[in-house]
């Protein structure tokens, strides 16, 4: 059996004024939109990776809150990856827009309308949620949604 590793991916979720904070990423030929986040590094709580981490990706410095979902990317194959997804809800403190260029696969770093969630190219696929989050003023009880593996498109039909 092919021993795979298992991520930690840190994110927080950010809105404000009928927008929401979001990073588009290109890899492998895929444009797909993320809440800002990224890997967990040794030693580090995921909510500091999730400070770090938006930091890096946009400019903004924030103030992390509560965790408002959980949700795990397996991949079938084997040795594929195995990521587990921690998004927090989130509040700038200061900074300003401005897209990090240490992330070879980041293109853009968009407030976007929340409406957006739900037809937005997602991974992991999880916009309905995001904006059930903000519609709930990010209070609601804490979303475990299991694995949310999702192949690329041309994957399944091709």
């Amino acid at each position: 059996m092919t021993q795979r590793s298992i991520r930690i991916r840190s994110a927080v979720l950010i809105w404000r004024g009928g927008e929401v904070l979001l990073v588009r990423h290109e890899k492998g030929g895929h444009t797909y939109w993320l809440v800002p986040g990224g890997g967990v590094d040794p030693g580090e709580t995921m909510a500091d990776a999730g400070a770090r981490e938006l930091r890096e990706e946009t400019g903004y410095d924030v103030e992390v809150n509560r965790l408002v979902l959980l949700c795990e990317a397996i991949d079938p194959n084997p040795g594929g990856r195995h990521i587990i997804n921690a998004v927090y809800s989130g509040s700038i403190r200061a900074g300003s827009l401005a897209v990090g260029a240490g992330d070879k696969a980041l293109r853009e770093a968009k407030w976007l309308p929340v409406a957006a969630l739900t037809t937005l190219e997602m991974y992991p696929p999880i916009g309905h949620h995001l904006r059930d989050v903000i519609d709930e003023n990010g209070q609601g009880a804490v979303r475990v949604l299991g694995n949310t593996w999702q192949s690329w498109p041309e994957a399944e039909h091709g």
